[in-house]
Formats: structure tokens, C-alpha cells, sequence
């Protein structure tokens, strides 16, 4: 079972509140230690000097008087005890080693002398504390953090400091470090909650709005189909979403533009062929030789076919299978056998690097019309071939009269014809170059004219993206 959010919104706004739980813990557990650590060191310096000031007194005593002065220091937390002898204490842990050395340095710093000084960190049973020392209840949590973290709970274990004065008598101090209670941590979560609260409000509010730019690009796209002719959408949001929502509303007016083209040839076929075809089968029939009318049907009828592939080519195209890889040598290699076998001069040049993803039989009825039309007026077709990573580019060059720099363009408009050369006389209905730049640019590419140097005809290059094809894939 997935747990996570199925929206973008969701799953943004739980990435987000979590990395800001984790901070906020991991910024409490650091300044928590940081305190803990401070604290420990303020009250870890007052101890060693009390001890210390404790022992310059006693030293200073005659021994008949210690004991009236070790009533009055005596208390819960600090107790003294003299001892002719070393007492014998119970060894505590290693973690708290280099604490008892630290100690034992402040203390000897404090006693500004050289006398034997030891320190041991070490719980004390009943029978080993001096009266009226008070024992602190602990439980097993607090005393594995006193253990492996001193500095945070000192005062659950007892520092026992033994300290030989001039005289041979071994003072005995037992001393606890004053300490914050463990429960202190309780009100850090107030403040935890009331920190992911407010970062959980300004995170919702940026990350809505991203996600509602995205989510009106969502339902614009899916209306695009529907309305082409919409308005474009607001730009807002962070700079990346304005880019994409940018892109989007260019990519609606292209779409826009493709779909009127392709709406003005239609209507343009329908228009110019179905009125005199329907004319000549009505006059067809008037023939009274039967041979010559069947011919003469028949011919309306490849003409009518013809038509009609043409109508469904452009009402299918995005229809198509899916995209098949093609190899586009072997494709321009059998158009060019195609029409050597009927007598006209075609060549190929150059080689693909690899197959092209392409709906290969209107591809080739792209390359088709471009070799068409430069045999048309050029009577000889040149292809060749150029690969690279960014672009599979197809070149058709003619050797016919060229084209007008102004009319470059305007020659793929659907039944344009110029009035010299390149007119109905000659050959062609003007839908072979509006129908190949369709097909270009249903493959993301296009289709460019420009007149050869020294006026030696034409050039048609097909060029198709490497990338938004491996894209398609």
C-alpha cells in the first residue's frame, strides 16, 4: 500500500514538512546539547573550586576545630568526611574517565598547591554515604544517559574527591553537580509545534502556488483539442512555471495555426475537385460508346481515389499507428529505384547515422512530393542525405528555373501556383509542397525552399529533429 500522496501538492508539502521537522529536531537536539554542555562546564568549575577552597580551609585548622567547620559544610549535595587513609571507592565507568581528569585539574588549579589529589565518578550505595547526603532516585533511561552523556544529568552519579593534607590526613568530598531535570525537554515541544506550524502554513501557501499555475496548465492542455481558438493562459508563478506555461501558450498558437491550415486545404480540396468530378461523371454517362465511357469512368474514378487519399492523409495523420523506427537510407534508396525504373534521373548522396522514429508511409510521401516536384520543373533530382545528433536533414536540388525570393513561402500555400514555369500547364495541382510541410511538421520538423547559388534551380530541405523524435519513442 502507498502512503504517499498522489498530488503534487501532497507529496511537495510532506517532502517540505518533514525536512523541517528533521531541522527543527536536529537544531533542538543541538542546542539542547550545547546547553546541557554549558551548564555542565559552569557547575563542574564550581564544584572543583568549592572543593578546593574546602580543602585550604581544613588544611589551615587545627584538628580539633575541622569538625565544627565540616558540620556547617556538610548538606545534601556537598558532604566531608576526613580519613586517616585513602577510602577505598568504587570504580566507576570508563566514558566518565576524561571527566574525572578534568576535574582533578580544576581542583588542583583552585588548591594552587601540589597535594594528592584524586577524583572518582561512581554511584554510591546506602552504606557508602556520609550522613546526611542525600541519594538522587534515578531511573534506568537517566542513568544510560549519565553514562554515556555525563555533561546532560551529572548529578545522578557522585564525584568522591580525595585530597591529602600537609598533615597526612586525607580529606574525603562528596559532591553532586547541580543539573537541569531531563523533564526540561517536555517544553521544547511547544515551541517544536508551534515552529512546524508556521513552517507548515507558509509552505502550503508557496506550494499552492505552484501547483494551482500547474493545475490550470493541466486543464488547459486538456481542452486544447477541444478549443483551439482559446484564450492564452495568465502567466504566474515562479519563473520555471511561467517558462513552461510560456511554451504551452506558444505551442497552442502553433497548434492553432495547423489546424486552420489544414482546414483551409480541406475545404480548398472539397471546394475545387468533388464539384467538376461530379460534373464530369454526369456527362460521362451521355457517351454512348461503351468502351469510351467505361474508360472515361474509370479515369474519374482513379481521379476520385486520388482525392481521396489526399482527404484522408490529412484527416488521419494524427490518427496513425504509433512510430515505427525507419531506415531512411533504404526509404530514399527505393524512391529513387522507383523512379529510375521509370526513366527519370534521380541520385542519392550521404547516409542516415541510424533509424529514424517516423510514420513511415507518410514520410515517404513527404520525400515523395519533393522529388516529384523537382523532376517537374527541373526534369533531374539530386538528393542527398546529411545525420547528426540534433537533425536528420533531406535535400531535393533541381536544376529548374528557381522560385522568387518573395514567393518562397507563399508556394506552399494549399493550390498556389505562380504564373511562369511553375503553373497548372506544366504539370500539378499546387498540393504537393502544402502537403509535405504538413507531414514535416506532424514530425516536429519542416521544410525549407531556398534557390541554389548561381541560379542553378532549387532546393527543398526536409528537416526532421533527431531529439523530438527520440522523444516520441
Amino acid at each position: 500500500m502507498n502512503l504517499l500522496p498522489r498530488s503534487l501538492f501532497g507529496r511537495t508539502l510532506l517532502v517540505l514538512v518533514t525536512g523541517l521537522m528533521l531541522a527543527e529536531i536536529a537544531s533542538q537536539v543541538v542546542n539542547f546539547f550545547d546547553r546541557g554542555s554549558g551548564v555542565y562546564r559552569l557547575g563542574a568549575q564550581q564544584t572543583a573550586l568549592r572543593i578546593a577552597q574546602s580543602a585550604r580551609i581544613l588544611n589551615r585548622l587545627a584538628p580539633a576545630q575541622r569538625s565544627e567547620v565540616i558540620d556547617e559544610m556538610n548538606g545534601p549535595n556537598f558532604s566531608v568526611v576526613l580519613s586517616a587513609a585513602p577510602v577505598a571507592v568504587g570504580k566507576g565507568f570508563a566514558e566518565h574517565d576524561r571527566y574525572e581528569r578534568a576535574l582533578s585539574t580544576w581542583i588542583q588549579r583552585y588548591l594552587r598547591s601540589q597535594w594528592s589529589t584524586t577524583v572518582q565518578i561512581t554511584s554510591l550505595g546506602r552504606a557508602s554515604r556520609p550522613k546526611d547526603y542525600e541519594a538522587v532516585d534515578t531511573t534506568a533511561f537517566e542513568q544510560w544517559i549519565a553514562r554515556h552523556f555525563y555533561f546532560i544529568l551529572p548529578g545522578t552519579y557522585s564525584i568522591v574527591s580525595q585530597i591529602k593534607l600537609e598533615d597526612g590526613t586525607t580529606a574525603v568530598f562528596y559532591a553532586r553537580i547541580p543539573q537541569e531535570p531531563l523533564s526540561r525537554i517536555e517544553s521544547l515541544l511547544p515551541r517544536l509545534l508551534l515552529t512546524l506550524s508556521i513552517f507548515l502554513a507558509l509552505g502550503a501557501l508557496a506550494v499552492g502556488a505552484i501547483t494551482r499555475s500547474l493545475g490550470r496548465l493541466a486543464r488547459a492542455a486538456e481542452q486544447i483539442g477541444a478549443d483551439p481558438e482559446g484564450a492564452p493562459l495568465p502567466e504566474h508563478g515562479p519563473s520555471e512555471v511561467r517558462s513552461v506555461i510560456r511554451a504551452f501558450n506558444r505551442m497552442r498558437l502553433d497548434l492553432r495555426s495547423y489546424v486552420l491550415e489544414r482546414a483551409r486545404m480541406l475545404g480548398a480540396i472539397s471546394h475545387d475537385l468533388q464539384t467538376p468530378i461530379t460534373r464530369l461523371r454526369l456527362r460521362a454517362e451521355m457517351i454512348e460508346n461503351a468502351e469510351s465511357r467505361a474508360k472515361f469512368v474509370r479515369d474519374l474514378d482513379e481521379m476520385e481515389a486520388m482525392a481521396g487519399s489526399t482527404l484522408e492523409l490529412f484527416k488521419s495523420l494524427g490518427n496513425e499507428p504509433q512510430p515505427q523506427l525507419l531506415d531512411v537510407g533504404a526509404l530514399v534508396g527505393s524512391l529513387c529505384e522507383d523512379w529510375s525504373d521509370t526513366g527519370r534521373d534521380v541520385t542519392v548522396q550521404g547516409v542516415a547515422r541510424g533509424p529514424y522514429n517516423s510514420h513511415p508511409r507518410a514520410l515517404r510521401r513527404c520525400i515523395d512530393n519533393l522529388v516529384e516536384n523537382a523532376l517537374r520543373y527541373g526534369e533531374r533530382a539530386r538528393i542527398s542525405i546529411e545525420d547528426d545528433e540534433a537533425s536528420l536533414r533531406i535535400a531535393v536540388h533541381d536544376e529548374g528555373p528557381g522560385i522568387p525570393e518573395q514567393d518562397l513561402e507563399r508556394v506552399f500555400e494549399p493550390f498556389f501556383r505562380l504564373e511562369q514555369s511553375r503553373n497548372r500547364d506544366s504539370g500539378g495541382a499546387g498540393l504537393g509542397l502544402a502537403i509535405a510541410r504538413n507531414i514535416a511538421r506532424w514530425h516536429g520538423g519542416d521544410i525549407h525552399l531556398r534557390n541554389a547559388p548561381g541560379g542553378k534551380g532549387l532546393i527543398a530541405e526536409l528537416i526532421l529533429p533527431r531529439q523530438a523524435a527520440s522523444a516520441r519513442r
